[in-house]
């Protein structure tokens, strides 16, 4: 990213500000490294002094915590959207539909989840905001689960469990398909689905 002049620095609402820093810094976070990136770079990238950055989050892990929240947002409202999208297809269709949402989500998306690939260099705040994305991303397919009339009379606590490995299956995929290139999000959603559905299938005929 090039650097705004000072000269280009005009007064804007505090919510266009913050977006703008939050899209900064996650592209920054993701190049140099958590460690490695200073709050001057991303004021200097913005256009906007480094202490009204600390006003608006405090501190870098407040900047790095509100990143990834924005991302975990952006995240829930795309899988949402998709349960929501086509109500009355097939029961494996709007499962399908959902993951591939998550990994078009991701590919969409690859600076902030190379963020979630660091956790073990987070702490603090910006840990907690790793752990939230999970269980509200497990929340969200728990719920949605629960909207087929498959599962509707299932125990709670027993579409929470499918969620959760539902969930963990299209994490540790998207992990490997970071550092394996080739795998599209298409192909990967059919791996998911195809692996775990027959399972999910049996308890709705039991």
């Amino acid at each position: 990213m090039t650097p705004r002049s000072p000269s280009t620095r005009t007064r804007v609402p505090r919510a266009e500000r913050e977006a703008q820093m939050l899209a900064v810094a996650e592209q920054v976070f993701a190049t140099r490294g958590i460690q490695a990136t200073t709050m001057d770079e991303v004021a200097e990238l913005v256009g906007v002094t480094k202490p009204l950055i600390y006003d608006y989050f405090g501190s870098k892990e407040g900047l790095l915590a509100a990143t990834i929240e924005r991302a975990r947002g952006q995240l829930l409202t795309a899988l949402i959207d998709s349960w929501v999208a086509n109500p009355t297809a097939p029961a494996r269709d709007r499962v399908g539909g959902v993951v591939l949402a998550f990994f078009s989500f991701i590919d969409d998306h690859e600076q902030a989840f190379s963020l979630l690939r660091t956790e073990g260099a987070l702490i603090g705040e910006a840990s907690a905001s790793v752990e939230r994305i999970r269980q509200q991303t497990a929340k969200a397919f728990a719920e949605g689960l629960r909207t087929l009339p498959a599962f509707e009379s299932l125990e709670p606590h027993r579409v929470t469990v499918m969620a959760e490995i539902l969930i963990g299956g299209c994490e540790r995929l998207a992990v490997w398909r970071s550092t394996h290139p080739g795998t599209s999000a298409d192909e990967a959603t059919d791996h998911v689905v195809t692996t775990i559905w027959d399972g999910l299938a049996s308890v709705a005929e039991a």
